[in-house]
């Protein structure tokens, strides 16, 4: 029997938490978890243990980056893509350095981005 494969979303943006949800539950990612703030991540992270979190990078309480280490204590290997609609090569490569698998820019297209999460959950060996 295949185990159902979980997400976590934090974003504290709700339209974009719901977008992600959306777009992952195409992808056949039924079972997802939505937080508002990288704190809330970390503990949902340890509460669910999910296949694939993602983060967006600039959150309030806790930014994405501080999120991603604290998941990464938990469990080194733990599958994050990065979510952020403003992309530097300073921020990519800190986001690389700190464990992430990928990075998302928010700024492409639906289809884009859905193409994008399919690749990553495909390579990194989740299937639904």
């Amino acid at each position: 029997m295949n185990k159902e494969i979980t997400a976590l979303i934090a974003d504290d943006e709700a339209h974009m938490r719901t977008f992600m949800k959306l777009l992952l539950f195409d992808l056949g990612i039924k079972k997802v978890y939505l937080m508002q703030n990288g704190m809330d991540a970390i503990d949902a992270f340890r509460e669910y243990q999910p296949d694939l979190v993602m983060l967006d990078i600039n959150m309030n309480v806790m930014k994405g980056m501080e999120a991603l280490k604290g998941i990464k204590e938990i469990n080194p290997d733990a599958k994050v893509i990065m979510m952020t609609a403003v992309s530097t090569r300073d921020s990519v490569e800190a986001c690389s350095r700190s464990g992430a698998t990928y990075y998302i820019l928010k700024t492409q297209t639906p289809e884009e981005i859905k193409e994008q999460l399919g690749q990553v959950i495909r390579s990194i060996g989740i299937t639904a």
